[in-house]
């Protein structure tokens, strides 16, 4: 004869039955909770990590854009030297330099470099100065450039001889660094 189940609990598996049910429910309300915690922090995580790839991207175009130097090369001339003032003093001649370009120039008078003016955000920018530098002449530098060896260099100062300057900024042009490289010394055409 076959087992026949009855329909009707007794009382103490209808307990047993609404614990797990109440278990059950307690577990469904965490799981659902958990999910909705992690879809928040995902979400969260997916904006920040947005919003550092836009940024490093805008950060990669500008440093592309600084890297094409522009290979223009603005030849400076001759600096002579400016008109006399009134009291018969010269005053110095001012070398204005533009950003991400070539200059080249003879110095023929007492003259100062002047860096160019940078918006705040710019990122990175160099100037290149190849000049060559009378004998009876000086140049004045920017006083916030750094020099590898902690000091200016000496310039060749013989007017043949061709002084090649680079200087560049990271911080939009609040401190330069500067090089000096000479090349050989050119027979005057």
């Amino acid at each position: 004869m076959p087992f026949i189940i009855p329909n009707v609990f007794k009382a103490g598996e209808k307990a047993i039955a609404e614990q797990i049910n109440e278990n059950f429910n307690y577990l469904k309300e965490s799981i659902d909770q958990i999910n909705t915690t992690l879809g928040s922090r995902i979400d969260e995580a997916n904006d920040t990590l947005s919003a550092d790839i836009e940024n490093t991207n805008t950060n990669l175009d500008s440093l592309k854009e600084s890297l094409e130097l522009d290979e223009t090369v603005v030849n400076l001339g001759n600096i002579n030297p400016p008109e006399a003032l009134e009291d018969g003093q010269v005053p110095t001649a001012q070398i204005e330099l533009e950003a991400d370009r070539i200059h080249t120039a003879k110095i023929l008078a007492n003259s100062e470099i002047i860096l160019p003016t940078l918006e705040d955000d710019t990122k990175m920018v160099n100037c290149l100065i190849e000049f060559s530098l009378n004998t009876d002449c000086t140049l004045t530098l920017p006083s916030n450039i750094k020099w590898p060896l902690g000091e200016a260099p000496e310039l060749v100062i013989d007017g043949v001889a061709i002084n090649r300057m680079i200087f560049d900024t990271t911080d939009g042009g609040q401190n330069w660094h500067g090089f000096l490289s000479v090349l050989n010394s050119l027979e005057e055409a």
